[in-house]
């Protein structure tokens, strides 16, 4: 198991690669461009990437100016609970708005300031989803602990179990022995979080 995923792992790391450095292009543009991939993590928390890309196409044309009424029209049926990530996203945008911007809130925090600041600050935000937005607008060292990566780290015998992380200190536990796994084998946590990913499910996305 370990030599399979470790030919897939070089396999796929020039995508990989890739992959990041679109990420990190998101540090240069401004808090509505931002707001857009927070849009795409609200919807895709427990869900899927379809389904946020779904949510962020119908939601683009008013997500900086739309009442509340107006996004969940948008989304209406379209994907899983429109309402209550509907509200989310409303919630957040204000939340944005109340802040005089995100970027400057997050620029001058260490990993782990940053991803509580978000964790703590805005809806639809455990420590999951909150990695999942970082590590999308160009922040570097998350682990993003889903069902996936869960079943691949059990299957490597990272992990005694795929059982999802039930508080904040599993999931910390859990990103501890993943990145002594990453540390271990000379991966980057960032090139292997997508790595494992693609491995169960056959695509560079995230």
């Amino acid at each position: 198991m370990k030599k399979e995923f470790h030919n897939h792992f070089v396999k796929v790391r020039p995508i990989v690669k890739r992959r990041l450095k679109e990420f990190e292009k998101f540090l240069k543009h401004d808090d509505k461009k931002i707001f857009e991939e927070m849009t795409y993590c609200v919807f895709a928390a427990n869900s899927s990437a379809e389904m946020a890309k779904t949510a962020l196409k119908h939601l683009k044309p008013i997500l900086w100016s739309g009442t509340l009424n107006e996004y969940q029209r948008a989304v209406h049926k379209k994907v899983r609970f429109y309402n209550v990530r509907s509200k989310y996203l409303y919630h957040n945008r204000n939340k944005i708005k109340e802040l005089g911007g995100l970027k400057t809130h997050l620029k001058d925090k260490n990993p782990h300031e940053r991803r509580a600041f978000i964790k703590d600050n805005f809806k639809g935000f455990g420590l999951k989803e909150s990695s999942h937005f970082l590590r999308n607008i160009g922040y570097r060292g998350y682990c993003i602990i889903d069902k996936h990566v869960l079943n691949v780290m059990t299957d490597l015998n990272v992990l005694k179990n795929n059982n999802p992380p039930k508080n904040e200190k599993e999931y910390f536990e859990i990103e501890r022995k993943i990145q002594k796994f990453a540390e271990k084998e000379n991966y980057d946590i960032d090139e292997l979080d997508l790595a494992l990913w693609s491995f169960k499910t056959g695509k560079v996305m995230r």
